[in-house]
């Protein structure tokens, strides 16, 4: 990591994250495979689909970030590549999802923070959603992948088997 000071919305939005995806890791850890794989009784994903998103559009970002600092001409991204309308390939079984939102967590720690000033200060458009720069899209793009950890409890508790707590 380095030594610069990261800004307050994009250290929170890190924080907040950490403790969603813990959340999300503590109640898959008392789940079976195959409640990984149940969706909403009203269709949409599976709680496996659901960690895949998260996983994805977080290492999406990051990946954004670094196209933005070997790039300068870069100002545009599609929506699929800050992980928005794409699901991903659903892990098989637990200890998959838990590996997975534990890399993700790590990479949201370790990469999340360490984006420089010049970096931060550029601006991009995603279309629909609209332009802005770095820094005020992080807190977003970070705050998006961890939300998903209250929609995969949406769908434990929609089909009874959410952990106790939960």
């Amino acid at each position: 990591m380095n030594d610069q000071q990261v800004p307050e919305a994009i250290a929170q939005a890190l924080q907040d994250a950490d403790a969603a995806l813990a959340r999300l890791d503590d109640a898959l850890g008392r789940l079976s495979d195959g409640d990984l794989h149940r969706a909403h009784r009203d269709g949409g994903w599976t709680v496996a689909q659901v960690v895949s998103h998260i996983n994805m559009c977080s290492i999406l970002w990051l990946g954004d970030i670094k196209r933005l600092e070997n790039d300068p001409d870069v100002d545009f991204f599609f929506r699929e590549e800050v992980g928005h309308d794409m699901v991903g390939y659903p892990p098989p079984t637990i200890d998959l999802a838990r590996q997975q939102l534990a890399s993700t967590r790590r990479t949201l720690a370790t990469a999340g923070p360490a984006v420089s000033a010049e970096v931060l200060a550029r601006t991009v458009t995603i279309p629909d959603l609209g332009t802005m720069t770095v820094e005020e899209w992080s807190p977003l793009i970070i705050g998006h992948a961890s939300g998903h950890a209250e929609q995969a409890f949406e769908i434990m508790r929609d089909r009874e088997f959410a952990p106790e707590g939960i």
